[in-house]
């Protein structure tokens, strides 16, 4: 069996090929890099500052060089080369020395975020600020910062490290926080802009104000990767693909203020009959061609679909889940929407009750659940007993989510022409969830006003991207978690 790289070995690898680069102090080839994935011989100068599982890597890579797809190794390798000698040579990384880390990412770095995420979640005094921190609080933390390898320099890496920690543990060291002010007077300063955060936010405040300032020196760089690709056309003529490295500096409250010249338009709202998702076109900054997809991204039915935004192919905007979707829209004023849906499903389902939400995350759309039941369930309200009956009543569902445009007939002739009813299960599933989403933002029904759409297309829009967790009103943009700086590459 071929061997498949885990996201761990991807961004190991990448965190090497920095490590490379950075001790030939000269831009590296695709054979460096193989050969220092021989990790039981790798040079001591390489190896003290490439912070990594060697106990699980040393084999894992040996198996990726022997038995894995020698084409995938190859794109691997490349873009790593590619990006490591396009990022240690940039202003981000200055003077060398550094330690280049996806160790301390998720257990240091993103878990102080998830401690703090959790304290505000139990502590804050505002109930919103509870039940957005209660959703934030249980995802990865890569919405406040995505970085997949941390630089930090190995002069300041046991101070820096122990830092985090404290956060982490919360009992931050804040001596060189008093110079900050209280988000209570940053709210009185902004007041006239249109601009709040929410006060609950202060330790996250200081994290934040921590990881910036060491940023700007650049003893802690966080760097968020995309696989960079040649294209047919410097494939053709053997040239080094250009990687674009973009800071997202986020000082203070320098995001909240961009964000409310934040400009984001919806054209239209895309319901195929052809496909088992939804596509919301819209413009960022008067530019076209960017697009949310909404899909399911994971091949078993017991999974919810996600959002994805991007600029034409390329998926360089980040997803959102159903959860955060469905905490913007409330929060938007958009819960008529929801309603409606809810409205038709009774309708249709009068005596059995359609269920919304799942286990792994709460939200207001309807529970895969109720489709994997057609699959797996001999008998009861929605099992192999009454899944053809249902089709007809979920067929009306989707005509009535797209406006009309996917006609009812449509999904029962998809269903007597699958002759594997689980994979239509699972069709249905993702053109179910992807339309209830899709009609939340279609401008042609009148379910909830044009201007709350577009505020929660900016919000998930925020949200995806990195950029942090807002509510935008009419003229007003309130700020329930501030993302952090990073450099991102590539995207």
């Amino acid at each position: 069996m071929a061997f498949k790289p885990l996201t761990e070995d991807k961004e190991s690898l990448q965190a090497l090929a920095f490590a490379v680069r950075q001790n030939k102090g000269d831009n590296i080839t695709p054979e460096d890099v193989l050969a220092a994935m021989d990790l039981s011989v790798l040079d001591y100068n390489v190896k003290n500052y490439c912070d990594i599982d060697y106990t699980k890597l040393t084999s894992r890579f040996e198996n990726w060089k022997n038995i894995g797809k020698p084409e995938e190794l190859e794109e691997w390798v490349n873009s790593s080369v590619w990006t490591a000698n396009a990022v240690v040579k940039s202003q981000y990384l200055t003077g060398g020395g550094y330690v280049f880390s996806n160790n301390i990412g998720d257990p240091i770095f993103r878990g102080a975020y998830r401690e703090i995420a959790k304290d505000i979640a139990q502590n804050a005094k505002d109930s919103v600020v509870k039940r957005v921190y209660k959703t934030l609080a249980g995802g990865t933390g890569d919405k406040w910062n995505p970085a997949d390898v941390i630089a930090v320099k190995k002069s300041k890496w046991s101070s820096l490290v122990k830092q985090m920690e404290g956060f982490k543990n919360g009992k931050p060291d804040l001596t060189k926080m008093k110079e900050l002010k209280k988000l209570k007077d940053k709210n009185k300063a902004m007041g006239g802009k249109g601009l709040k955060v929410v006060e609950d936010m202060q330790t996250l405040y200081y994290y934040n104000q921590f990881v910036d300032e060491h940023y700007k020196s650049r003893d802690c760089v966080p760097i968020s990767l995309k696989k960079v690709i040649a294209t047919k056309k410097e494939l053709k003529s053997l040239t080094t693909p250009s990687v674009k490295v973009t800071s997202f500096d986020h000082k203070e409250f320098k995001g909240l203020q961009d964000a409310l010249e934040l400009k984001i338009e919806i054209l239209n709202t895309q319901f195929e009959a052809s496909n088992a998702k939804c596509i919301v076109n819209f413009t960022l900054a008067g530019e076209k061609g960017h697009k949310m997809d909404i899909r399911g991204f994971q091949s078993a039915i017991g999974n919810d679909v996600q959002m994805q935004l991007q600029k034409g192919s390329a998926a360089n905007h980040g997803k959102a889940t159903l959860g955060i979707f469905t905490l913007i829209t409330k929060l938007s004023k958009g819960r008529m929407a929801f309603s409606r849906q809810r409205s038709q499903l009774r309708k249709l389902f009068p005596k059995k009750p359609v269920p919304f939400g799942s286990a792994k995350e709460k939200h207001a759309f309807t529970s895969y659940q109720v489709f994997k039941d057609y699959t797996e369930k001999a008998k009861g309200n929605f099992s192999k007993a009454t899944f053809e009956d249902d089709v007809p009543l979920w067929g009306k569902y989707i005509e009535f989510l797209s406006g009309r445009k996917h006609k009812a007939g449509e999904v029962i002739d998809e269903f007597e022409k699958t002759k594997d009813k689980a994979k239509f299960a699972k069709w249905l599933k993702n053109k179910v969830q992807a339309y209830e989403v899709g009609q939340v933002l279609d401008l042609a029904q009148p379910q909830i006003k044009e201007l709350i759409k577009t505020n929660i297309m900016k919000s998930i829009y925020s949200q995806a991207a990195s950029k942090g967790f807002r509510i935008f009103g009419d003229k007003k943009v309130t700020d329930y978690m501030s993302a952090s700086s990073y450099v991102k590459v590539g995207g």
